[in-house]
């Protein structure tokens, strides 16, 4: 078993290697992973948390000949990883619904549900920056209050005592965030699945809103943009996460507003801001499954 061309983040990603690895990595601790030839995030969270097991800094890319191939290429047969998610273990957490009713490519973006990748979502974690402690798929404490917190996570689903443990972590600066998460974050446990779909329902409608908001304020200059509720779909959604993740600026509204997924799919494949998170976000594939 051989790749011809590196598979990863940054890699030439050839369809039949890709597959190769993926294959690979469902042996070797991975087995939720779809053996579909295609790059995409989970694919590369997946590597990430293989290299981790012994790389310092795993940068999500296999070479040919490389200390990942060599490691993956040569346990192929030996199955001797432990996998990284088992069913069996914690049973109730790790069953149920990884889709929301709005707001797919976002909740897809915001975190993946291996328990050993450095991107699992349903334990506290702290996304750096001017985030505070976040739960689930962009669940951030940092602006509620701790009452907040609570209350929205018993309405999730989540256990009072453990919903009462969590809201700790409300209202911390970014600093103090890390530190929390470090120290805390076995004590807070992990949600199930449902509970973290359920958190991201409750905050999606707001984004929507905000989204909108902001759409229509960066492109009042243009009489010729599409009206909001005119928007396709798929293009409205990548226009809410755009402004989730930070990015709602007039040149990406802009680049919505002509209601053409081709000339957005350009934008983002060639934007060098936007195309950065490309890796994680996988926006232009969003938009071509939706066409």
């Amino acid at each position: 078993m051989s790749i011809t061309g590196s598979v990863g983040a940054g890699g030439r990603n050839n369809y039949g290697d890709v597959k190769t690895v993926q294959q690979l990595l469902q042996r070797n601790g991975f087995p939720q992973l779809r053996d579909d030839g295609r790059m995409g995030p989970k694919t590369i969270d997946a590597i990430k948390s293989y290299q981790s097991k012994f790389m310092s800094r795993p940068d999500g890319l296999i070479d040919i000949h490389g200390r990942t191939w060599n490691r993956l290429s040569d346990s192929s047969g030996t199955n001797t990883t432990q996998p990284a998610y088992s069913a069996e273990d914690n049973r109730h957490l790790n069953s149920g619904r990884l889709t929301v009713n709005a707001g797919q490519v976002t909740f897809d973006a915001e975190g993946n549900d291996w328990p050993n990748s450095p991107s699992f979502s349903r334990h506290i974690h702290w996304p750096k920056g001017a985030s505070g402690v976040t739960i689930g798929r962009g669940y951030d404490m940092g602006g509620r209050s701790s009452e907040t917190v609570k209350i929205d996570l018993i309405q999730a689903g989540v256990p009072l005592d453990q919903a009462i443990l969590l809201a700790r972590g409300a209202q911390l600066p970014p600093s103090e965030s890390d530190k929390f998460v470090k120290k805390h974050r076995d004590e807070c446990g992990v949600i199930t699945r449902e509970a973290q779909a359920k958190l991201f329902e409750m905050i999606y409608p707001k984004y929507l809103t905000r989204g909108e908001s902001i759409y229509l304020a960066k492109t009042s200059g243009f009489p010729e943009r599409t009206a909001w509720n005119n928007l396709k779909s798929p293009i409205k959604d990548i226009a809410v996460d755009f402004v989730y993740q930070g990015l709602g600026f007039e040149r990406t509204m802009k680049a919505c507003m002509y209601n053409d997924i081709d000339k957005l799919i350009y934008f983002i494949e060639n934007n060098a801001q936007v195309k950065s998170y490309e890796g994680g976000r996988q926006r232009a594939n969003y938009l071509r499954k939706h066409k």
